[in-house]
């Protein structure tokens, strides 16, 4: 029997007491377990706790990402005091526009804004997976006179830096653009997902699913002070060196107003290290991703809908059967317990063999859905639905990384549900709510509607739209696809199923899902 969404989600509750619901107090007390407090800012004013009046905008895979990217650099030139911030786990020579556009060539458009008055700013990760491609692009802008490009290593052993956002600036305007994208060639596609794509790099493009928002208003000030803090840091020393003397970013952080309905809290992952290896407040660190996702979960009474690249209970034996605080804060753990309750969980998970160490992943992923399903198998109100993409004939890569809760609350950005993302990467989040109560609804109808081939009109009632949902995935509608989970990969394991791949538990600790948190949260 199909379990309906509770009818509180038709009530439209005000602002104030969405923020107060879902928003996490940044105050250096623990959320859940989890501390909640940021680093000192680098001389600059510190971060708001939340901020009003915004406008955010869903931008829908890496067609819709990239062309807005570059319309935003576009409208920059020849406007005073114009700057572009960029941070990426990977970036590269990729054309915005697709294979077809080549005057969209991406570091092409960047040197010549540079040479139309715009300052670009660049922070590239220094990760091992991503340096080749991140060093080229930073020595071909260097080459053509941009000299405020580099790499930025300072991050937790085996960590990465995997913040993805770009800031567009002048005197006049501010706007961001935040998600799961990179600028690269293995991130650019369309909704339809097409094997074959004459605007995708025939070779190193990919079909992928990706999600990221563009946001004006006063967030914009947060989220451009998130760069401002990370370039001018002193940290760095000889394991984490600077890769050369940087011009530091002297104009403090300011944004226009608009009367926008989104409330935006901004909320970011910064590992544990050493203030000579990493960020000065690398001591400390920060986990305020982890704490605003435990406290959703927490609070949802409904349902609870995830897109994720990885979506793995953290550690092995995995947090479920554990005890202390590495059960209590594992995420997977708590959507189990949220289904007691009588949340439904829906999931959106990559199923497609990307790397070497798939096999882990796969086994990983699989034992935490499998919890889930024995936690609705043993009588729980709730229920567990996992989907993949699926698009002619192949599988699609979902890279999103989105929570949505009960019509309310949208947590949307580079973050996966992983330990190394609420732990160790350095990530970027935000938690939106909006006076209107409508983004939450309208971006879940969307999104289902295009993987499922249906109109969002079928979606926007909640009341109809998880069964529905349930139905399109089971029927595999559209690109949805029931997720092809292995029975046999539990936790404890049975006495019939084979043992999980061989070194698992060490792969999974020390390359998969590394830590570097609050020692207090491993007992």
């Amino acid at each position: 029997m199909e379990t309906p969404v509770d009818a509180s989600l038709r009530s439209v509750p005000s602002l104030d007491e969405l923020k107060r619901k879902w928003f996490i107090p940044i105050d250096g007390d623990c959320q859940d377990g989890v501390p909640c407090h940021r680093g000192p800012s680098c001389g600059s004013s510190a971060l708001t706790t939340a901020s009003d009046r915004n406008t955010v905008t869903p931008l829908l895979d890496g067609k819709d990402y990239m062309r807005t990217w570059h319309e935003r650099l576009l409208a920059l030139h020849g406007t005073p005091e114009a700057e572009l911030y960029h941070s990426g786990w990977r970036f590269e020579t990729v054309r915005a526009l697709g294979e077809t556009a080549p005057e969209s060539e991406v570091l092409d458009a960047l040197a010549e804004a540079a040479q139309r008055g715009v300052s670009p700013y660049v922070l590239a990760c220094g990760n091992l997976r991503c340096r080749r491609f991140n060093q080229a692009a930073v020595k071909t802008l260097r080459s053509r006179g941009i000299r405020t490009a580099r790499l930025d290593s300072r991050y937790p052993l085996r960590g990465s830096n995997h913040q993805k956002f770009t800031v567009f600036r002048s005197r006049n305007s501010a706007s961001v653009i935040l998600g799961s994208a990179d600028i690269a060639r293995t991130r650019w596609d369309s909704y339809d997902h097409l094997a074959i794509n004459p605007d995708r790099h025939p070779t190193l493009g990919e079909q992928t699913h990706e999600l990221a928002v563009s946001i004006e208003g006063p967030a914009v000030a947060d989220l451009a002070e998130t760069f401002r803090e990370r370039w001018n840091d002193p940290g760095g020393g000889a394991r984490r060196p600077r890769l050369r003397p940087a011009t530091a970013i002297a104009r403090p952080s300011s944004s226009p107003q608009p009367e926008g309905a989104h409330s935006v809290q901004v909320l970011r992952t910064y590992g544990i290290t050493s203030s000579v290896t990493g960020y000065s407040w690398s001591p400390i660190g920060e986990f305020t991703i982890w704490a605003s996702y435990l406290k959703a979960i927490k609070a949802a009474s409904s349902y609870i809908y995830i897109e994720d690249q990885y979506f793995l209970p953290f550690c092995w034996p995995p947090g479920h059967a554990r005890s202390g605080p590495s059960r209590e804060t594992d995420i997977v753990y708590q959507l189990g317990e949220a289904m007691k309750r009588g949340v439904t969980v829906l999931l959106t998970i990559s199923s497609k063999k990307t790397t070497p160490w798939y096999p882990f992943q796969k086994y990983q992923r699989d034992v935490g859905l499998n919890y889930l399903r024995s936690v609705r198998d043993a009588g729980s109100r709730g229920d567990v639905i996992a989907a993949s993409l699926q698009s002619d004939g192949g599988d699609v890569y979902v890279h999103s990384k989105l929570m949505i809760v009960d019509d309310e609350f949208v947590s949307v950005g580079s973050a996966n549900v992983t330990r190394r993302s609420m732990s160790t990467d350095g990530e970027l989040q935000v938690g939106i709510v909006d006076a209107e109560n409508a983004l939450a609804r309208d971006l879940r109808a969307r999104l289902w509607a295009q993987h499922s081939g249906l109109p969002a009109t079928d979606f926007t009632d909640p009341l109809l739209a998880l069964p529905r949902f349930k139905r399109s995935v089971t029927t595999r509608s559209g690109h949805l696809t029931p997720y092809p989970a292995n029975p046999l990969a539990t936790h404890p394991r049975t006495s019939s199923a084979p043992p999980p791949p061989r070194g698992h538990a060490a792969f999974i600790r020390l390359a998969i899902d590394p830590y570097a948190g609050p020692r207090h949260l491993l007992r």
